[in-house]
């Protein structure tokens, strides 16, 4: 068996939880997959939102983006993870869905 240490890593954990939705996450070493899993967002062109505060431990070496269209065909969104742990979103372009939302971003931890 590996040590706790290892297989407390590979183990998902909420990393953000708030009424709008969670970011959950998983790593292994030195790489980290989160899931975001939102309830509605933004819909002005160019709007934006924030996620919460990523847990140390959890951070990127640098700032990390992330993609996300929506089903609809006119809704992008991209994810920005930064140093410092604040997570947020930007909507891309003109007037976007309200809608549910998720995706998934990896990277390398700091």
């Amino acid at each position: 068996l590996p040590p706790m240490s290892q297989l407390w890593d590979s183990v998902t954990q909420t990393l953000i939880e708030s009424h709008s939705g969670t970011v959950t996450g998983v790593k292994s070493g030195k790489i980290a997959q989160i899931s975001i899993n939102w309830k509605s967002a933004s819909t002005d062109s160019w709007g934006s939102g924030q996620f919460g505060t990523i847990p140390e431990g959890w951070r990127p070496a640098v700032v990390t983006h992330g993609t996300w269209s929506g089903r609809d065909g006119g809704s992008q969104r991209d994810f920005i993870l930064e140093t410092n742990g604040n997570f947020r979103y930007v909507n891309c372009g003109a007037v976007q869905n309200s809608g549910t939302f998720s995706g998934t971003m990896t990277y390398i931890l700091a």
